[in-house]
């Protein structure tokens, strides 16, 4: 048997994909390493001062947890309306084909729709933790 026309190449496929995209960061990251280092290098060389390393531009503090608790509310808000376009979408169908095995995607809507209620729930115990909010 061919392994091209395995059934098993679509339960890999996702994981070899992880694996590039991985290797393809590392790669790109190594590049902008080696021309930050030759770059010093070259300063070095000439005997100029090395230019000031970028700082980040990342905020810290309060800013950043407020930012962390905006981006668990957004991911929250769309797990939410996942779950909730899949179980409408399972309904529609079932109500369609007339076949009830179909109510097996709004069981799977439920993952989507559990997480993103934990997410809000995390994003309200945060939101009160945060100083200066109410």
């Amino acid at each position: 048997m061919n392994w091209a026309n395995s059934p098993f190449v679509i339960l890999w496929a996702p994981f070899a994909f992880v694996i590039a995209i991985v290797l393809i960061k590392q790669f790109f990251l190594y590049h902008a390493n080696k021309l930050r280092s030759e770059e010093r290098m070259a300063y070095l060389a000439k005997g100029l001062p090395l230019p000031p390393e970028p700082e980040s531009e990342r905020p810290t503090g309060p800013e950043a947890r407020l930012r962390i608790a905006h981006g668990i509310r957004t991911g929250g808000i769309a797990c939410v309306f996942t779950g909730i376009g899949l179980i409408a979408f399972s309904f529609a169908l079932t109500w369609i084909l007339h076949q009830h095995n179909v109510l097996a995607i709004a069981a799977a809507g439920l993952i989507p729709l559990a997480i993103g209620v934990g997410l809000l729930v995390d994003y309200q115990l945060r939101a009160k933790a945060l100083p200066g909010q109410n």
